[in-house]
């Protein structure tokens, strides 16, 4: 039994008969019953014996009637009465005879009642629901039942051929399944049709197509519900439901017809055309969407039998529907179920830079290859480069001009830092935009982070190199000097940040931010004014040499404190160029600290540490740099911490989420298999599913900004497509299957990059830790070097002070090497999951720190040299905490090389650089053929500052951000070298790139682009004209000239000529910079040769591709355009080939790819999959 309403009944039936019967007899029977005074006083007597049977004497004596005749005298039996009378008061009248029994009985039942309590409270819950469906007789049995299936819609009138939604929530109990019983007639047998399990207890099926009544009760774990009816009627209801989804035209995506349609779910501005078919004939119908909202339907024209009806809406937010239709006497009647309006978000585009992807040092003379990586689910508008140099005007360079779409683009370009006229100290900071073709919001944009280039002198590595050759004893050598700098590039970037995404913050996020940037700007302002008064006392009165030092810090204080300002009033956009100011300030600073450390180390000799000056000025340096140091290193290991704790939680929450999905696609494929009568349900499970994976990806993306790891983003766009994937199966039941496994899919890719994420974050830890620990063991170097020359001060006290002071930097280097510990214990607990080995000689590099006592013994010499020991006894410690260094180098050396023996996926890892390099081949080969075809729109070059309006003639800006550099001759107003400035009779050279034979132009520097035809004339000055008398007949000119005549080519500067730009021809500029990005891309190649060497792939392909990337790199090629076209397409088709064959061995070797089922492909649909991998290869999947 199960608490059903007959078990409940004849229970309360049982239980009434046994309580009457109980009361009957024990209470009832015995008050019945009459007990005679002879009976009492028998009783008395027998428990109580000292009565001595006075009272059943008394009883005697008294039934004697008195007179003649009688026994006993009146008067004797008086004095007997009174006598038992006083005896039973001696006795408290019999209450205590019974007491002991009362007692035990009173017990007992206590005893009875508290076990009874505590089984019903404490013990199994039946127990409770039967007290309560017995004793609670105010409720019916229906009622009282614990146990019960609550069903909707119960007995209800539907449509005839309606379909109807049947759920089932069960009430007190859980089940795995519950089942649908349904029969067609009163004589036919129940039919069993499982429902599907929602949320919580709740179960969920729906009866399709209803031709006439239908009884129906619902059974789960042997409890059944009531039997209820559905009882039909004829009105019209919708018997199906057409959708035909046309997108907004800048998705580029082809109308979609859903033939069994039902719950939406498409992006913003999609119009949904309605086709209902009714199951007879109406005069009309309308799409509800609320109660003050809704459209119209109308019936087709032609056709024979029911016409449908049709309609159209477009989607504009989320919401529901239903379908209504007129009755027979012209009433509104609801025609089908509430169906539910999802509308998928179009997300702006992600933009990263891919090369470097960091922040870099370069010579005044090098090359820079930036390459940026942009990508949106319908393609991108255009992609620029946009860089300033030392914080001046940016200057933008169009990368992707978007004419065709493309969903994915890797664009690069290459900084010639010759021609940007920069020199040791300066800066180039650059990030990339993007914006992707949405018509219907408004194309949305999207920035990366910004990265700088940091300008190092040409002659560094060389002094470096004669420094250590010279140096020998140390001191004042190679010192860390960039933190102060490295602070404000920081500064910079969060600045950035907070301007970049200010769109997307809150007001108050927005002002927290700008006033945590603003703190880290007034401490690093207070160190540099630190740092400058004690040089100021110290060191420039004594040598003025140091004087420039000081007057390049106070314009970094005042650019600091004009920053301050900005950031306090949120004003992040104004901040940014006086940060970028006082970063160029702390560079030129810096380099002069260098200059002038080499400077006294060659004056000083190699053997004594480079003199005393140097010495002092090496200390005040470090002495700020590590209190700053200390400060971001324990902000930095808690930020990390914490963001690390939170990418493990999202790891934990990607796998449950996999594994639901997982679930949820088997229950679809189910769905499917078994028919319509089980289809329906299950969407609101996937929403579900959605909404947290929708979660998941926000977090991630924040982290991804917040901890400046562009390598999140991506898992968080995966997540985001998941995401929509899920609401799509959730709409379309024809096609949920499909969808849900897209989405598992989706989620798999997103949970494998954000494990190489974390695994790469491991490894990058490791190499820190190298670096740490080598720093530390070069700041011991230098400590026990000042200990040995103790000796050589004379003078007591400066002795003492000395020592004191190495006593204080001692205790510091034991507490960097105390963080460096823990840090090398996180790292091994990371790594313990994938690189094991790495992970056992991490953890030996951290008990190689406590065996050896490091801590300890660093502790104690300094403790030393504060007492004033001999330097000569100090000696042996001083050696013994260099060889602890160098043991703790060592195993982290191991650590570092164990680092890859994991053997990791190699057919993945050559997939994703498949992928990427065919990505860049693409995109290089859309740019290459809209320049070739005069379709880029030649604006954003390098050094584009055109001015609206004039049309390339006056103002012209050029030569990347140089303004008023040499060769500037007679013509006032234009900026710049690269226009030919009051040059007249200059002969261009064809193919001169740079500085090579130029004629009549003093100083000028790095001509790019000047690829005039010899016998270019007639250039002359025109005021502020810009050159606008001659005419150019040259193959090429360069940027910004503004002749007469029809300029060709590509104007650099975009400033524009008079003339057209034939179609055919690449300027100079595109060829070097095309050139530039093919032999990074042959880079590229080469490495994934060698990934791939000894791997089941076929080579050959490989080294065609490389002949025909190597035979791109060269000039002649790209005089041809037929030609030129011919190589970039014999590439792209040669990776599309290389890249299936990748993905067939992955997917051979990897995980089982299932379709429908776990069932292999059948023979007549393998050449079907076949191409479906093809076409993968042809459209990569987004990263």
């Amino acid at each position: 039994w199960r608490f059903t309403a007959g078990s409940i009944l004849a229970f309360r039936i049982v239980l009434a008969i046994a309580l009457a019967g109980l009361l009957g007899y024990f209470l009832v029977r015995p008050l019945i019953r009459r007990v005679t005074d002879d009976q009492v006083a028998l009783y008395l007597e027998e428990q109580e014996p000292s009565l001595q049977a006075e009272i059943v004497s008394a009883m005697e004596a008294l039934r004697q009637q008195p007179g003649a005749g009688a026994a006993h005298s009146e008067v004797l039996v008086r004095r007997l009465v009174e006598s038992a009378v006083e005896r039973c008061h001696d006795i408290q009248d019999g209450r205590g005879l019974e007491l002991p029994a009362v007692r035990r009985y009173a017990s007992t039942l206590a005893a009875i009642t508290l076990a009874a309590v505590l089984l019903f409270t404490f013990g199994p819950s039946f127990l409770r629901h039967a007290l309560s469906a017995l004793f609670v007789i105010s409720r019916g049995v229906e009622a009282a039942a614990p146990y019960r299936i609550d069903v909707t819609p119960g007995d209800a009138t539907v449509p005839r051929g309606a379909d109807q939604v049947v759920t089932a929530t069960l009430s007190g109990f859980d089940a795995d399944e519950a089942t649908l019983m349904v029969r067609k007639t009163p004589e036919a047998p129940f039919e069993r049709l499982p429902l599907l399990r929602g949320e919580a207890s709740e179960y969920e099926g729906r009866l399709f197509d209803l031709p006439g009544p239908v009884d129906y009760f619902v059974e789960a774990a042997g409890v059944r519900s009531p039997v209820f009816t559905l009882r039909v009627v004829d009105l019209p209801y919708v018997q199906r439901l057409e959708l035909e989804y046309h997108f907004p035209a800048y998705t580029g995506l082809e109308p979609q017809t859903v033939e069994s349609g039902g719950d939406i779910a498409v992006l913003r501005g999609t119009e949904v055309r309605v086709r209902a078919f009714p199951t007879m004939v109406t005069g009309g119908g309308r799409v509800v969407f609320s109660e003050n909202s809704s459209t119209g339907l109308t019936p087709a024209d032609g056709g024979d039998g029911v016409a449908p009806m049709v309609g159209s809406f477009k989607v504009d937010e989320d919401g529901f529907y239903r379908i209504e239709f007129e009755g027979p006497a012209g009433e509104r009647v609801a025609a089908s179920p509430q169906y539910t309006i999802d509308v998928l978000t179009d997300h702006p585009p992600t933009v990263r830079i891919s090369k470097p992807g960091r922040d870099t040092t370069a010579s005044p003379i090098e090359e820079v290859f930036v390459e940026a990586t942009a990508d949106d689910d319908f393609g991108i508008r255009n992609l620029e480069l946009i860089y300033s140099v030392n914080g001046g005007a940016e200057q933008k360079i169009r990368l992707f001009d978007g004419k065709t779409r493309l969903a994915e683009v890797s664009a690069g370009h290459t900084l010639y830092l010759e021609e940007l006229d920069v020199k040791a100290g300066d800066f180039v900071s650059y990030y990339a935009r993007a914006l992707d073709n949405d018509g219907v919001a408004g194309a949305k944009p999207a920035m990366s982070d910004m990265y700088f280039v940091r300008v190092r002198p040409l002659s560094k590595d060389f002094r470096r190199a004669q420094s250590d050759a010279g140096g020998g004893g140390g001191g004042g050598g190679e010192n860390e000097v960039g933190n102060l700098s490295e602070q404000q590039r920081r500064i910079i970037s969060a600045t950035f940040n907070i301007q970049r995404d200010r769109a997307t913050m809150t007001a108050d996020r927005l002002r927290q931010g700008a006033v945590v940037i603003a703190l880290s700007q007034s401490r690093l302002r207070e160190q540099v004014e630190g740092l400058l008064t004690r040089m100021n006392s110290r060191l420039v009165e004594q040598d003025p040499s140091f004087g420039k030092i000081a007057e390049l810090l106070p314009h970094a204080v005042a650019a600091m404190t004009e920053a301050e300002e900005k950031l306090r009033k949120t004003d992040a956009a104004g901040a940014l160029q006086p940060e970028q100011r006082a970063l160029q300030y702390l560079q030129q600073a810096e380099e002069e600290y260098e200059t002038q450390i080499q400077m006294r180390q060659q004056q000083g000799g190699g053997g004594g540490g480079g003199g005393a000056m140097a010495q002092d000025l090496a200390d005040l340096f470090e002495m700020e740099l590590d209190r700053m140091s200390n400060q971001y290193e324990t902000r930095r290991q808690a930020s990390e911490a914490q963001a690390e704790q939170q990418l493990d939680e999202l790891m934990e929450k990607l796998k449950e989420l996999a594994r639901r999905q997982e679930q949820e696609a088997e229950r679809q494929r189910m769905r499917a298999a078994a028919g319509r009568q089980q289809a329906g349900g299950g969407g609101a499970q996937q929403r579900a599913l959605a909404e947290q994976a929708e979660e998941a990806a926000r977090r991630l993306e924040q982290l991804s900004r917040e901890e400046n790891r562009p390598e999140l983003m991506q898992s968080a766009r995966e997540l985001q497509r998941a995401a929509d994937e899920m609401r799509r199966a959730a709409a379309d039941g024809t096609q949920a299957g499909a969808q849900a496994s897209a989405a598992l899919e989706r989620l798999q890719e997103a949970e494998r990059r954000l494990q190489q994420a974390q695994s790469g974050r491991a490894e990058g830890d490791v190499r820190q830790a190298q670096q740490r620990a080598e720093e530390l063991a070069r700041e011991q170097r230098q400590l026990a070097d000042e200990v040995r020359n103790l000796e050589n001060v004379g003078d007591r006290r400066e002795r003492a002070e000395a020592g004191q002071q190495i006593a204080e930097r001692k205790n510091e280097l034991e507490r960097r090497v105390g963080e460096l510990e823990r840090q090398i214990d996180k790292t091994a607990s990371d790594l313990r999951r994938d690189e094991r080995d790495a992970a056992r000689r991490m953890a030996e590099a951290a008990e190689s720190i406590r065996d050896n006592g490091l801590r300890d013994r660093i502790r104690y010499s300094g403790a030393m040299a504060r007492s004033g020991v001999s330097p000569a006894d100090s000696a042996a410690m001083e050696t013994n905490i260099e060889e602890s260094f160098d043991t703790l180098r060592d195993r982290l050396n191991q650590a570092a090389a164990a680092l890859g023996q994991t053997k990791p996926d190699t057919m993945a890892e050559a997939l994703d650089r498949a992928r990427e390099l065919s990505r860049g081949m693409e995109s290089l080969e859309q740019r290459t053929r809209e320049r070739l075809e005069g379709r880029d729109g030649q604006q954003g070059r390098q050094g584009q500052q055109g001015q609206q309006g004039q049309q390339g003639q006056q103002g012209q800006q050029g030569q990347q951000g140089q303004q008023g550099q040499q060769g500037q001759q007679g013509q006032q107003g234009q900026q710049g070298q690269q226009g030919q400035q009051g040059q007249q009779g200059q002969q261009g050279q064809q193919g001169q790139q740079g500085q090579q034979g130029q004629q009549g132009q003093q100083g000028q520097q790095g001509q790019q682009g000047q690829q005039g035809q010899q016998g270019q004339q007639g250039q002359q000055a025109q005021g502020a004209q810009g050159g606008q008398g001659g005419r150019n007949d040259g193959e090429r000119t360069q940027g910004g000239r503004g002749g007469d005549g029809d300029t060709t080519g590509t104007s650099r500067d975009d400033a524009g000529g008079l003339g057209d730009r034939r179609p055919g021809r690449l300027t100079a500029d595109d060829i070097r910079q095309l050139r530039g990005e093919v032999r990074q891309r042959t880079t590229e190649a080469e490495r994934l040769r060698r990934l791939v060497q000894g791997e089941p792939v076929d080579q050959k392909e490989l080294e065609n591709i490389l002949r025909g990337l190597r035979a791109l790199d060269d000039d002649r090629v790209y005089q041809d355009a037929s030609e030129l076209a011919r190589l970039q397409s014999a590439v792209m088709e040669g990776l599309k080939r290389f890249e299936f064959n990748l993905r067939r061995q992955a997917h051979m070797r990897g995980s089982e790819v299932f379709l429908t089922g776990a069932e292999d492909v059948p023979e007549e649909f393998r050449k079907l999959v076949e191409e479906y991998y093809k076409s993968l290869s042809r459209n990569p999947r987004k990263p």
